[in-house]
């Protein structure tokens, strides 16, 4: 996982060159009155998800995982907290959909990191890496507006 203010976004280029440079230039253009759906930025390889939706408590079997994606979450307005942490030894709780690229998990107590996500900075979930997003932050309202891109973990 990596966590940063998006004044460093290009400093994590050299995962993947490539794909950074495109993306890099479609976050550029989007702000909170970015409409919602879905942005192909490269195809299958490469493409965004924006989104408005009201925050939410932890549901404590809704850590999700990807296989065929590397996540870029950004928040365009609003806050939210995301809960972050290793799936291995945790019991699944909805199996992998290939379709979906989606698996959850049970997320147990302790061994748990919490970031909130702001206008202004971005967090990255490998594959595998377990995550919990749009969870309610107590100091701000539940409305927010986000972008999800996805790159293939082919372009790494």
């Amino acid at each position: 996982m990596i966590f940063d203010s998006l004044n460093n976004f290009m400093q994590y280029e050299k995962l993947a060159p490539a794909a950074w440079e495109k993306i890099s230039k479609f976050l550029a253009g989007c702000t909170g009155e970015t409409a919602a759906g879905r942005y192909e930025i490269d195809g299958d390889r490469i493409y965004a998800s924006v989104q408005g939706y009201e925050t939410h408590e932890p549901d404590p079997d809704k850590l999700e995982i990807h296989r065929k994606y590397v996540d870029i979450q950004l928040l365009l307005a609003g806050k939210e907290s995301i809960l972050c942490r290793p799936v291995a030894g945790l019991k699944e709780t909805v199996s992998y959909d290939d379709g979906k690229d989606i698996a959850f998990y049970r997320a147990a107590e302790g061994n748990s990191v919490t970031v909130t996500l702001e206008p202004g900075n971005f967090a990255v979930f490998f594959p595998e890496e377990g995550h919990m997003p749009g969870l309610v932050c107590a100091d701000a309202g539940r409305s927010v507006v986000k972008v999800v891109v996805k790159i293939a973990v082919t372009e790494f």
